[in-house]
């Protein structure tokens, strides 16, 4: 039995003709075959592509027969794909099914995804008119003449959301403290963008891609920041889960203006690799992603982002480091809000499919933070119309009891409690309320008044600025105060007991962190060796771990609290600064005794 697809794909013409789709190296019509199953029964391709064993099991997950249309993203070689999928009713000795799809390959180069998606009300259309008479191949080859690399299709200009990189600026000296200001200022500063994305455009998903995860939506960020293997699994119809990859890579992308804040070299890549739809028939590609091998090298960088409907591959745990589980379609129309299931990949054995799934929540301050995107997004004049009641569930109170979101730490509601300890003049390293509340106003000036799915991206950007350039600004300061002990007392023997008595403090303050996930899945970073030595970082040294203060946790906007936040801290200190880090955690101290 068919079921109609929760979300129709709209086709608007009168805008669609304003937008020149990319030339296409291939145009392809998958049919369904009662014997053979899904096969290539027409194409056109340039010269060296080729189509045949690889579009029909790209263009067609698993399930697609249970909806009436769908569109479906893919990335084969250098090549990005999308093809538009009909189902309709047919004879009895068409086992009462019409099931094609017709799609076309770009050349990536031409931008994310190739801008493929400017082919999707066209494609639509030609499945319409391909319906009718399928003994009509006239259509097609009209639009193959169109359209084809060499032939009269051109692309307009393209939209910053999905532009490639431009060139990279590596300065050669340490950055300074102008030139952090400079880089968090340009992120601030977003390029001009078009009053309104072209139809069927990815990111235009991109409130939707929010609403969907809630407060879920930072810690699934912050795994794509460190560059995970992330696996979204649904259902059909795919069209939506590709919308969210693309999403996904789009937030997690860092502005060009951070190059000054990294390394000279040997970095990860600026922009994470979204592959889109893939099945069973990648099983081998995906294995190709060797987690082993470095991620600063693009050739051989293991992470990516993808999503599926082949639920084999969850079977597969090597393959993946986070896998995202996503609501059924119909579980949105549900009395009790469906969120999607984080989890992440903990190895437990030798053998490659020995694993554990570890769910990944959000913390307290992602709650808040959460609640305070939603409120500021019903500012925008083209939102949806919201009732009282939505409005009332945006406190930051209904995120922080969802079973989502960690619960409020012990060590934070002891520190409540002695919160008067702080207001009689005793030393502590929380955050009291009014620092909270200008957390919370930092937040709002993340937004900016944009079109809700560009101010979204600018959003994440500025997040992205805010946690890389205070990073920097930590390791600038680290350095300079290590250059300065270098210069001023050579001879510090003493300094091997003060990072021991350090290390076992901060084993006692930390007691709780064993319940985190990503402690118990992460590799040793504080026992990794150095790949390499850069201005201020001494090989073998125990002066090279970089202490992160709760002054530059708050700054980025993570929760001071939180175990999982000061583990991912450290692992995107090591992954883009090559650099060992310590993240102080929140405390009281009385008479010079920490308590807390």
């Amino acid at each position: 039995m068919v079921s109609e697809s929760p979300r129709p794909l709209r086709i608007d013409v009168s805008r669609s003709s304003m937008e020149s789709p990319p030339a296409i190296a291939a145009l392809f019509v998958i049919s369904f075959d009662i014997r053979a199953g899904y096969v290539v029964s027409w194409k056109r391709t340039a010269p060296g592509v080729e189509v045949e064993g690889v579009v029909e099991y790209k263009s067609l997950p698993s399930g697609l027969h249970n909806v009436t249309e769908d569109l479906v993203y893919f990335v084969h070689e250098q090549y990005a794909g999308i093809s538009a999928f009909l189902n309709l009713p047919a004879t009895a000795a068409e086992r009462n099914a019409k099931m094609f799809a017709i799609g076309v390959l770009v050349p990536l180069s031409t931008g994310r995804l190739g801008k493929s998606w400017r082919h999707a009300p066209r494609l639509k259309e030609l499945t319409l008119k391909y319906a009718e008479n399928m003994s009509d191949m006239q259509n097609l080859c009209d639009y193959w003449d169109t359209y084809r690399i060499g032939g009269c299709g051109s692309s307009a200009p393209e939209s910053p959301l999905d532009s490639p990189l431009s060139l990279r600026f590596r300065p050669s000296e340490r950055p300074d403290q102008s030139s952090r200001n400079r880089a968090f200022s340009d992120a601030m500063v977003l390029e001009t963008f078009r009053p309104a994305l072209t139809p069927f455009h990815p990111a235009s998903s991109l409130p939707e891609f929010t609403e969907c995860f809630g407060p879920l939506i930072f810690p699934l960020y912050r795994a794509a920041l460190l560059r995970k293997r992330i696996l979204f699994m649904g259902e059909v119809p795919v069209h939506t889960s590709c919308n969210y990859v693309y999403d996904l890579s789009l937030l997690a992308s860092l502005p060009n203006s951070l190059l000054q804040l990294l390394p000279n070299d040997r970095i990860p890549p600026l922009r994470p690799r979204p592959l889109f739809n893939v099945g069973i028939h990648d099983i081998p590609y995906l294995s190709s992603f060797d987690p082993s091998r470095s991620i600063i090298d693009l050739d051989t960088d293991p992470s990516w982002i993808a999503c599926s409907t082949d639920t084999v591959l969850t079977m597969k745990p090597d393959l993946f480091d986070v896998l995202i589980t996503l609501p059924a379609p119909y579980s949105q129309q549900t009395a009790e809000r469906a969120f999607p299931k984080i989890s992440i990949v903990h190895k437990t054995g030798g053998k490659p499919n020995q694993a554990q799934e570890i769910q990944l929540k959000a913390t307290q301050r992602d709650a808040r933070r959460y609640a305070m995107l939603r409120r500021g997004l019903r500012q925008f004049p083209d939102d949806r119309p919201t009732s009282p009641d939505e409005d009332r569930s945006d406190t930051d109170s209904t995120y922080s009891s969802s079973p989502i979101v960690e619960p409020i730490s012990w060590t934070r509601l002891a520190y409540t409690s002695f919160i008067w300890w702080a207001s009689a003049g005793e030393n502590r390293d929380g955050l009291s309320e009014e620092e909270e509340e200008q957390q919370m106003e930092q937040d709002s000036r993340l937004l900016a008044s944009q079109p809700r799915e560009v101010a979204l991206v600018a959003y994440f950007r500025r997040l992205t600025s805010q946690i890389f350039v205070t990073l920097a600004g930590a390791i600038a300061r680290y350095d300079s105060d290590l250059d300065d002990l270098y210069n001023d007392e050579p001879y510090i023997d003493e300094d091997d007991d003060v990072d021991a008595s350090l290390s076992m403090s901060r084993q006692s303050i930390h007691g709780d962190e064993g319940s985190s996930p990503l402690l118990r899945q992460r590799s040793s970073v504080s026992g990794s060796p150095s790949r390499g030595s850069r201005a201020g970082h001494r090989d073998g040294s125990a002066k090279d771990t970089v202490t992160i203060t709760v002054a530059d946790m708050a700054e980025m906007g993570l929760d001071v609290w939180s175990a999982t936040d000061r583990v991912f801290v450290e692992e995107l200190v090591s992954l883009w600064w090559d650099r060992r880090a310590k993240v102080d955690s929140a405390r009281i101290r009385c008479c010079g005794i920490s308590v807390l």
